[in-house]
């Protein structure tokens, strides 16, 4: 009987595989890199009556070691793709025109057509102009149309004063990875300049922020503030940021894993932001804390004694003109997974802190939660990890409803980074009293070069580490932060197949993946009888190869792996029905998968 399944399965896959196909030359254009503003002439020219796309498919590559020159903003209805050429120099860099009346863009991309598919690979985006000038309050990319498909990857976004990425559409599925985000701040205003804003409510289908760096930024970096089915911060690198690295305070669910987070909220917080109405806003940075977590909650000692509020979780970003219902709110389905996450204040930052508070004679005239008000010194709060209100949401809130939680292995350890990065420290301490005396007036730049523009190429930071502890702490046995830091690593990681138990099979199996129907991943179990090279591949339904997740040698074992609906590009593939294929010396399974979006 196993024989005429195996049959079946191997003449099925052979007529999937014999099928003829008509395939389409990619539609790809060159876009040369001068005269400025060659590059928004040529893919904002590229529209029909009404400004949709002609051209949806097409894909824009630019030149590596380029600069292109950015003379308006790129405001696309409908998709974009844009890749740069093969190679080792540096990525083709966006950077603002100077225009002839001295002022320049304060933004590049605008996306305003809802459906859509965005994809951005190997960019560089700078927000210096070739004088070296930063531009205003500015962001890099705004979407501000629903359901948009947005992926970034290996891409640089540097200097922006309010936000890299805006997100104001509704249902959008956010997939960012191996990106470095550096030197997003504003001079003047320490709450502007991160990597990702979200409006509130915003609800996000998908949310997945891995293997990004942010390396000195004001704030900001991860946002989730409407209701969401997926969020994932994981092997993410954080070093140096000003204030307020997340605002993640009700989101449903919400995994946060293998992350390194170093000082990475320096200012923690003065009276003003702790004791003043601010708590209501922003407890994220009211209680000077990096992960938070809220529900609703009228019967605490900070509901009832201090702020005589209901405080509200989820079921505050209940929508229902965007399609977020009451009854999608389940608070015990709701997800809080924050494991194996390394924080760390270098000394000289908890020594700045002691010298402040001993000696500043600043003072504020604070609301009090009674309405009354009362001068207070502006001493510093230092940052915690997990404030004391989200430890106690969790443990008792949270715990009553039945939410799946899970908070363990978060440690506070030193990575060991190199002099050079350790001490840019002295900057943004310097910074931050500025901010706490009032005498604000220049950005804390990483800058060893001292020029922006052109950007640097290698990037001058090295965030890799020398804490060996810290380089197997992941809950999947790899370094925590972003893996690019660590090439063998990143590498084994892409390709990570996990042993199941030491029992040794007697048969070769592929099991059906689960869960099938899946999105974004799907997890894929099978079983070697005999050591021997083992390929692992998943086809479209015309038998077309779309990923090798596996061609090496195994030893006889049971073993585990996922496939996140990505090509061998690492592009998203659509929805739809695809072949999972094993090929061994001796045995050959085909499973039919279904990815729905």
């Amino acid at each position: 009987m196993k024989k005429v399944l195996l049959l079946v399965a191997l003449f099925t896959f052979t007529m999937f595989w014999a099928t003829p196909t008509e395939i389409k030359a990619q539609d790809i254009v060159d876009v040369a890199a001068i005269p400025p503003g060659n590059i928004n002439t040529i893919i904002n020219g590229d529209t029909v009556a009404g400004g949709t796309r002609a051209n949806p498919d097409r894909i824009y590559r630019l030149k590596r070691g380029s600069v292109y020159q950015v003379t308006e903003p790129l405001r696309i209805d409908g998709n974009l793709r844009i890749i740069a050429t093969d190679g080792t120099e540096r990525p083709p860099v966006l950077a603002p025109a100077i225009l002839p009346d001295n002022s320049s863009i304060d933004h590049f991309m605008q996306f305003i057509g809802a459906d859509a598919t965005v994809e951005l690979n190997d960019i560089y985006m700078i927000a210096f102009r070739a004088d070296n000038t930063a531009l205003g309050w500015s962001d890099g990319i705004r979407i501000d149309a629903n359901n948009i498909d947005f992926t970034v990857k290996n891409s640089i976004f540097d200097g922006f004063s309010h936000t890299v990425i805006q997100l104001n559409g509704q249902w959008c599925k956010m997939d960012v990875q191996d990106n470095v985000f550096r030197n997003n701040m504003h001079p003047s205003s320490w709450f502007g300049g991160g990597a990702f804003l979200s409006g509130a409510p915003v609800a996000q289908d998908t949310n997945m922020w891995i293997n990004n760096t942010f390396f000195c930024n004001n704030s900001y970096n991860w946002s989730d503030r409407g209701f969401d089915t997926y969020s994932v911060f994981e092997h993410n690198t954080m070093v140096y940021n000003t204030v307020n690295p997340f605002l993640i305070r009700q989101a449903n669910k919400m995994h946060i894993n293998n992350n390194l987070f170093y000082a990475a909220h320096a200012m923690g917080g003065n009276p003003t932001h702790v004791i003043d109405g601010w708590f209501l806003n922003y407890p994220d940075t009211a209680s000077s804390s990096i992960l938070r977590v809220r529900a609703n909650d009228s019967t605490s000692f900070w509901a009832t004694d201090v702020w005589a509020a209901t405080m509200a979780g989820p079921e505050g970003y209940v929508d229902p003109a965007n399609g977020i219902t009451a009854d999608m709110i389940v608070p015990s389905e709701r997800v809080v997974d924050w494991q194996n996450n390394a924080f760390f204040n270098p000394q000289a930052l908890t020594d700045f802190y002691t010298a402040y508070n001993d000696t500043t004679t600043l003072a504020d005239s604070i609301g009090m939660p009674d309405g009354s008000k009362a001068l207070v010194r502006r001493i510093l709060v230092p940052n915690t990890n997990i404030s004391e209100y989200a430890q106690w949401t969790i443990d008792n809130i949270l715990a009553d409803d039945g939410a799946d939680v899970t908070v363990a292995n978060n440690d506070i350890m030193d990575p060991g980074f190199s002099t050079e990065v350790n001490a840019q420290i002295d900057n943004l301490i310097a910074y931050v009293h500025k901010i706490s005396t009032g005498t604000l007036d220049v950005p804390w730049y990483f800058d060893p070069n001292e020029s922006h523009y052109p950007p640097a190429w290698p990037l001058p930071e090295n965030l890799a580490y020398s804490n060996t502890a810290m380089q197997s702490a992941g809950t999947d046995g790899f370094a925590l932060g972003d893996l690019n830091w660590f090439p063998e690593q990143k590498n084994q990681w892409l390709t990570d197949v996990k042993t199941l138990g030491t029992e040794l099979p007697t048969d070769f199996e592929l099991s059906q993946n689960y869960p099938n129907p899946f999105n974004p991943e799907t997890n894929i179990r099978f079983k070697v009888a005999s050591t021997g090279n083992v390929k692992l591949v998943v086809f479209n339904i015309l038998g077309q190869k779309v990923k090798t997740l596996f061609n090496d040698e195994m030893k006889a074992g049971s073993y585990q792996t996922s496939w996140n609906g990505t090509d061998d590009l690492g592009r998203k593939v659509a929805s739809g029905t695809y072949l999972l294929s094993i090929e061994t010396d001796a045995f050959r399974a085909t499973k039919k998968m279904m990815l729905l979006k």
